[in-house]
């Protein structure tokens, strides 16, 4: 078992003895969604109705996120409730009525939840970026062909290459390279629709899969990015090869070879 799943273990052993209504919350939770944000509001929510709290913050750590504040109703923890409260992981209630320890039960149980959304999220996302990673772009190409093959569904495959990097990091070091890295994973990820999906596939390979588009879309995408680029002052060189489906193929490895052959032949390499 990993560690995660020892902590879940022992989180529902404590709250099913000690506090039925958090374990209860808990399983109702799980059997429609899995454990992760929702989770703490859904807890707040029932605290301050057993205890006609007028309001609720949560306040959890985590080392990627350093401190994080939930409050009742999804609302900011604004300068009026800041300076009430502390720093300190905990539960803190108005009126302050709730015994410690089922305020502690409702503190380690939200813990357990806002963890389970990180190993989630770091399972799937590139640790440097912050988009997608491999794993999820091939998921996700993979459930878009087969949409694309059963109901003629479109989407532009975008395989984009960055130009120089190693001649970067060689000449201004690595950590100038993965700045740039995060710029354009950040560059991507705002000129994107939503819905649409961007990854890091490889060291200076990146992909996105541009849901409900074919040619002008597409066009319409990459001029985005071009533009974003220069308005932020950055100099990133990059090439980018696009392939449509149902149009080119509707199998994701086709696809992928479809759009990698036209990258390569914009910058004037034959690639096998």
């Amino acid at each position: 078992m990993t560690d995660l799943e020892i902590a879940t273990d022992a989180v529902i052993a404590s709250t099913a003895t000690t506090e039925p209504w958090l374990f209860q919350a808990m399983i109702e939770e799980l059997s429609t969604a899995e454990l992760g944000l929702g989770f703490i509001y859904t807890v707040l929510d029932l605290l301050a109705k057993r205890y006609d709290l007028t309001d609720a913050v949560v306040v959890l750590s985590h080392d990627a996120l350093a401190v994080q504040e939930f409050r009742l109703g999804g609302r900011a923890v604004g300068a009026d409730l800041a300076h009430r409260i502390a720093r300190e992981p905990g539960v803190y209630c108005e009126p302050d009525v709730v015994p410690l320890a089922e305020r502690e039960a409702v503190r380690t149980a939200c813990q357990l939840a806002l963890s389970m959304r990180m190993a989630r999220f770091t399972a799937s996302h590139d640790a440097l970026t912050t988009i997608a990673n491999r794993r999820t772009f091939d998921v996700a190409l993979a459930n878009s062909t087969v949409r694309a093959a059963r109901y003629g569904w479109p989407f532009t495959l975008v395989l984009i290459d960055l130009r120089g990097l190693k001649a970067i990091n060689d000449r201004s070091g690595h950590e100038y390279g993965d700045r740039l890295l995060r710029s354009f994973g950040f560059a991507l990820r705002v000129c994107v629709r939503q819905g649409d999906l961007v990854a890091r596939i490889g060291g200076d390979e990146f992909a996105v899969i541009l849901n409900n588009a074919e040619g002008n879309e597409a066009n319409a995408f990459i001029e985005r990015l071009r533009q974003h680029i220069v308005s932020e002052g950055e100099t990133i060189d990059f090439t980018m090869g696009t392939a449509s489906s149902p149009r080119d193929s509707t199998d994701p490895a086709e696809l992928s070879r479809i759009a990698d052959a036209r990258l390569y032949a914009k910058r004037g390499i034959i690639h096998r």
